[in-house]
C-alpha cells in the first residue's frame, strides 16, 4: 500500500542537506485527498519519487492537514511503500 510523505530541507545555497522536517500522511482517505490536491490524480496513479512543492501547494497542504510548516525550507512530496 502506498502512502505519501512530506519532507523539508534547507535550500541548496545553505549547503546543509540534513532533513529538517518530515511528515508521513496517515490514513488512506487523507492520502487520497493530498494526492488529489497536489497532483489531481488518485494515489494509485502517482509516479514513484519526489516532487518539489511550490509555496502555494505547501500553504494548501498546511490548511488541509492542519500543520504549520516551518518557513525557509524547500518541501518535497514523495510516495512510500508500506510493507
Amino acid at each position: 500500500m502506498l502512502f505519501l510523505s512530506i519532507t523539508g530541507f534547507y535550500p541548496d545555497d545553505v549547503q546543509d542537506d540534513t532533513l529538517q522536517f518530515e511528515l508521513d500522511i496517515d490514513g488512506s482517505e487523507m492520502n487520497e485527498k493530498v494526492a488529489q490536491l497536489i497532483e489531481s490524480k488518485p494515489l494509485s496513479e502517482l509516479e514513484p519519487g519526489e516532487l518539489l512543492l511550490r509555496e502555494d501547494q505547501v500553504a494548501a497542504l498546511g490548511a488541509l492537514l492542519d500543520v504549520s510548516f516551518p518557513s525557509g525550507l524547500e518541501y518535497f512530496m514523495g510516495t512510500c511503500a508500506n510493507y
